[in-house]
């Protein structure tokens, strides 16, 4: 038999209230039953598709959400109906609700973060590889860390403020610390500001060979927001901040485009015939890019005289590889070419060659003794010279 404090009344109301609570259980029972079916659908459609991964992320904040708000209705009814023994609990129905919205902007923020994580997943996934820009390839990966972080702060902070709880100070001082922390970590926060810059010009990417102003070169390893890792020509590993690489003039030998110009100066004799070395320094120039594989055929050889040098008339053939690294076999295999024809067709590339000239009273003397007559009569003042060879 119930007691004499219970009338049927509130005898009715309490089983209202249990049937409100089981009934909102039951509702977040269907739901993500309803949610477990809609991601096996969608899994048979497309297999770690978009639409399956978004209502995985939903499923559990959401079944969440349904089971606190069974709690949180259910105190309402309780508190409208003055039910005992619940009346004895002042402010019950304001904590109950005060738990629910937190936890239901906690599901959302933790929902919202996965989603966007998906998002960002299925982008570099399906789209990333289509597009004609590296900047995504780049910028993907740290938008991933970033960007849910933010979302969690966010909601955090929404949170806090749905319970009454004043985030205007704590606004304040995470920007005093954030200050602090800006100045603190000044040299960190530059070279990332610098890769962010680094990565949204597109200066160079993975791959490309670079010089710097220094006259240092190498290929490029990895570009990360704090420092740029290449590889010289010896095969070493370097670090460089992204700060320095900001700072300095950059040659990019990959962009525009990968081919690069090749100048290959030599010289021939006063006495040759200039147009048969024009001629013959053409067909063995365009002979070395027929049969190299690392020319552009397309680009045939353009020639040119420069100077006149010492010993040497100067001239200069143009050529262009295929890359930084095909420049130097091709510089390489156009010197070798040149040289052979020039055996062959007689051609002469002089060595440096001093003529010396003596007095009309040094004439009769045999090689060598002008030399040593001239350091006598100056009373071996400049004894200390080199003495100058003798002509053949």
């Amino acid at each position: 038999m119930l007691p004499d404090v219970i009338t049927d009344s509130q005898l009715y109301s309490a089983l209202a209230v249990v049937a409100v609570f089981v009934a909102l259980q039951l509702g977040a029972v269907i739901a993500n039953f309803v949610l477990k079916a809609l991601i096996r659908r969608a899994e048979r459609r497309a297999p770690g598709g978009y639409a399956a991964q978004v209502l995985s992320s939903v499923r559990g904040p959401a079944a969440l959400a349904l089971v606190t708000l069974g709690f949180f209705v259910a105190t309402v009814v309780v508190d409208q109906l003055d039910l005992p023994p619940f009346t004895t609990f002042t402010g019950l129905t304001s904590w109950v609700g005060n738990f629910w919205l937190v936890v239901t902007i906690l599901m959302v923020t933790y929902a919202a973060a996965k989603v966007v994580e998906v998002a960002i997943a299925w982008y570099g996934h399906n789209v990333m590889s289509r597009t004609e820009t590296s900047l995504d390839d780049r910028l993907l990966g740290p938008l991933r860390r970033v960007i849910p972080w933010i979302i969690y702060v966010v909601g955090l902070l929404v949170a806090l403020d749905s319970i009454g709880v004043s985030i205007s100070p704590l606004l304040a001082g995470l920007g005093i610390a954030g200050l602090a922390v800006a100045l603190a970590i000044q040299p960190t926060l530059n070279n990332f500001l610098s890769g962010t810059y680094i990565v949204a010009e597109d200066i160079f990417e993975e791959g490309d060979f670079i010089e710097l102003e220094s006259g240092f070169s190498g290929f490029v390893i990895d570009v990360g927001w704090r420092s740029t890792k290449l590889r010289s020509f010896m095969n070493n590993f370097v670090v460089i901040p992204n700060a320095k690489l900001v700072d300095s003039i950059i040659t990019n030998l990959n962009k525009p485009q990968p081919p690069v110009n090749v100048i290959v100066y030599c010289g021939v004799s006063y006495d040759t015939d200039l147009d048969m070395v024009e001629r013959i320094a053409t067909e063995a120039s365009a002979e070395v890019i027929e049969q190299s594989g690392h020319s552009v055929k397309s680009v045939e050889p353009f020639f040119g005289f420069d100077s006149f040098g010492d010993s040497n008339v100067v001239f200069w053939v143009f050529v262009q590889a295929s890359d930084r690294i095909g420049s130097f076999v091709l510089q390489g295999e156009i010197v070798k070419g040149l040289h052979a024809r020039f055996r062959r067709e007689g051609i002469e590339i002089n060595y440096p060659v001093r003529k010396l000239v003596y007095s009309p009273d040094d004439a009769g003397l045999p090689p060598g003794a002008a030399w040593a007559a001239q350091q006598a009569s100056r009373g071996g003042e400049e004894s200390s010279r080199a003495r100058p060879e003798s002509e053949a």
